[in-house]
């Protein structure tokens, strides 16, 4: 069986990466070594992690750098890294025991690049909680993600600071390496608590969703769509609402039929498996209204002057 070496970044994370390390070390296949990349934290993932690193049956290294992003991170990581495989995880993510095995067994042909598995949601999400989840393949989070150290290599490693993800399995696959689905190597991915504040710092990574589609034009269209049409319908209807008083009613009125129609499906999505309150349905109502033009500025800025 090949060595592996798994990577976590870590940022203001140091109360949740220990559980992480430990779910890893209480694996079925012990990994060669595990790789915590401080991305400039301000709390102390070495203290977190100093007992752990005691008593663990293999090496478990701090590395710190500063603060770039999560791609940045991963990068650093792998390149210090040692396996012939590098599995990628979350610091708040937690591994199933069987995860390295049936991970490392998809690596069963040469031309198989990279493997993702399951990423189960698990808890109780609210309106304002962060999760992430991936049942049927073909989102390639770094919550659960193995490759080989020679493709990430040969590919040139991870070039983006966020949607790292995607840009990196991407590269794999126009090299015409294969990332195959393994649905039994399961990571667990709790919902995370966020303010309402983090839906406009996401808001702003969608720079890099269009960076994806200038680096990768035929392979992202497969993955991601270019246009959300309930986005396309909530946008036209709020420019036709505030063209009413050039328009007249007609535009209200037309304006109003789209917001109908595309503001109930967002929202929906939004709510979908969440605990939510009355106080909590209005601000997803507001949210939604002021968000959708703040992701389509950010997007077609991403287009017009690509992030680094």
């Amino acid at each position: 069986m090949a060595s592996v070496s798994v990577v976590i970044p870590v940022f203001n994370q140091a109360d949740l990466v220990g559980a992480t390390v430990q779910a890893v070390l209480n694996g079925r296949v012990q990994p060669a070594e595990v790789i915590i990349v401080n991305d400039g934290s301000q709390d102390d993932p070495h203290r977190a992690l100093r007992v752990i690193q005691e008593t663990a049956p293999v090496p478990v290294k701090v590395m710190d750098i500063p603060h770039g992003g999560p791609g940045r991170a991963r990068d650093a990581g792998w390149r210090a890294a040692q396996g012939e495989i590098i599995a990628f995880t979350d610091a708040d993510a937690l591994p199933h025991p069987e995860w390295l095995f049936y991970g490392l067994s998809g690596f069963s042909a040469p031309e198989v690049g990279a493997v993702e598995g399951k990423v189960v949601s698990s808890g109780v999400p609210t309106v304002f909680t962060h999760q992430v989840h991936n049942e049927f393949g073909g989102q390639f989070m770094t919550a659960n993600m193995l490759y080989r150290r020679a493709v990430i290599e040969e590919v040139g490693g991870f070039k983006s600071r966020y949607r790292e993800d995607s840009d990196l399995a991407f590269s794999v696959i126009e090299r015409g390496y294969e990332i195959r689905f393994v649905p039994e190597a399961v990571v667990y991915h709790p919902p995370r608590r966020e303010s309402w504040t983090f839906y406009f710092k996401k808001a702003n990574r969608k720079r890099y969703e269009a960076l994806l589609f200038r680096r990768h034009p035929q392979v992202a269209a497969r993955y991601i769509p270019r246009f959300q049409p309930t986005e396309l319908l909530i946008l036209g209807g709020e420019l036709l609402c505030l063209l009413t008083i050039w328009l007249g009613a007609w535009s209200a009125t037309a304006g109003l039929a789209l917001l109908a129609v595309g503001l109930p499906k967002r929202i929906a999505a939004w709510l979908n498996g969440r605990v939510y309150s009355g106080r909590d349905y209005l601000l997803v109502w507001i949210l939604t209204l002021v968000l959708v033009p703040v992701e389509a500025y950010y997007h077609w800025t991403g287009w017009i002057k690509p992030p680094r």
